[in-house]
């Protein structure tokens, strides 16, 4: 059994606990869990190219769907947690109000994930899974010259040469760019547990998480903003925006350093023209 073999069919008992544990209890971390293996499935997919059949394919193309679903409900939850961290007293009132929203749309997300995952929890999804498991042992692109690490590296190498300065990253650009780090990353985890591997992974992660921590809050603001339109001078919004405004400078900082790190002269290695191929799903 190769290691990407071995890969991917421990990803897929993770992902069926995943769900169970969803469909126990629709819990944050449950959640949350769900939506990461299934991303490292996506990885692993996209790294290996096994040859699978339409079947297969729609499997993928459900479990992307369950990824989007628990993203959703996923949202809430941050959004949720992002809240408790507005000291404003003045605007304690408003963050009520919007705590009980959130919490209601998050229930309704919530019901229709377990929902959809109560359709997939039978043996054809599980075992065309573990078909895809047995195809990815073997990749379809055998002349691959790149490991996983440094396939992670060079990819992290072109997407720094593709973006430029950090500064010019419009805030599409910012998000788009913490996607495909994440996609970036779990293709590093696919490689051998080395020194380099982990600090590779720690460089991703903090980017991961500087972008991700403005988004989260740019999407807090939206929809205060959005909520309190009425009222020209919201507590909550300026000091909603004033958060935004400071996680959008450490983000792009931190973009910028990456790259910077990732462009730094080193030797190219060779690989082939379908080593670039990466998952075109949607986030």
């Amino acid at each position: 059994m190769t290691v990407l073999e071995k890969r991917m069919r421990g990803l897929n008992r993770d992902l069926a606990a995943a769900i169970a544990k969803v469909l126990d209890d629709v819990k944050p971390k449950s959640v949350h869990r769900l939506r990461t293996t299934v991303r490292r499935v996506e990885a692993l997919v996209s790294y290996a190219n096994p040859d699978i059949g339409k079947k297969e394919e729609r499997t993928l193309e459900k479990m992307a769907d369950l990824r989007k679903r628990a993203g959703k409900v996923r949202d809430f939850d941050v959004l949720a947690d992002l809240l408790g961290n507005l000291g404003n007293g003045s605007a304690a009132k408003d963050r009520k109000t919007l705590a009980e929203l959130f919490e209601k749309k998050r229930d309704q997300q919530a019901k229709r994930l377990v929902s959809a995952l109560k359709k997939l929890h039978e043996a054809k999804f599980f075992g065309r899974l573990h078909r895809i498991a047995e195809e990815a042992a073997v990749p379809r692109d055998k002349n691959r010259p790149l490991a996983p690490l440094e396939e992670a590296k060079l990819q992290l190498v072109e997407m720094a040469n593709d973006s430029g300065s950090g500064q010019t990253l419009k805030p599409s650009r910012l998000h788009e760019a913490r996607v495909t780090l994440k996609r970036i990353r779990y293709v590093a985890e696919l490689a051998e547990e080395s020194a380099a591997q982990k600090d590779f992974i720690r460089r991703l992660k903090s980017t991961q998480d500087a972008i991700g921590n403005w988004h989260d809050w740019l999407e807090l603001t939206e929809r205060a903003e959005k909520r309190f339109s009425d009222r020209a001078n919201s507590a909550l919004v300026h000091e909603a925006r004033t958060v935004l405004s400071a996680r959008h400078s450490d983000a792009i900082s931190s973009v910028q350093k990456l790259f910077s790190l990732a462009q730094a002269p080193a030797k190219k290695s060779p690989r082939s023209a379908q080593s670039l191929r990466t998952v075109q799903r949607s986030a």
